[in-house]
């Protein structure tokens, strides 16, 4: 539970980053990590068995991918500052 507060609470305070950049991978990490997020406060709503191993494994997806482009995205704009201040934004839930 404490895990999906800080990343929404981490998220809620994107926008008014992303808006700094318009930069394509960025965003596509961006909308990804929104996905992720998403999904993740879903789990443990109402629903089914079934239903709620269908949103795990969604959120999986999700995040396993958000955490590969974040990966990727920090290393190839380390010297970006504005591309920087948004991936601090998933710094903490999603750098290994």
């Amino acid at each position: 539970m404490k895990f999906s507060l800080l990343i929404v609470m981490a998220l809620l305070a994107l926008p008014v980053f992303a808006n700094n950049t318009q930069n394509p991978d960025v965003k596509k990490f961006v909308d990804t990590a929104d996905q992720c997020e998403h999904f993740l406060g879903e789990i443990g709503g109402p629903g089914t068995a079934k239903e709620q191993q269908r949103l795990v494994h969604t959120a999986n997806h999700y995040c396993n991918a958000a955490k590969r482009q974040f990966k990727k995205l920090d290393v190839k704009y380390k010297a970006d500052s504005d591309v920087q201040a948004i991936l601090d934004n998933y710094r903490a839930e999603l750098a290994d």
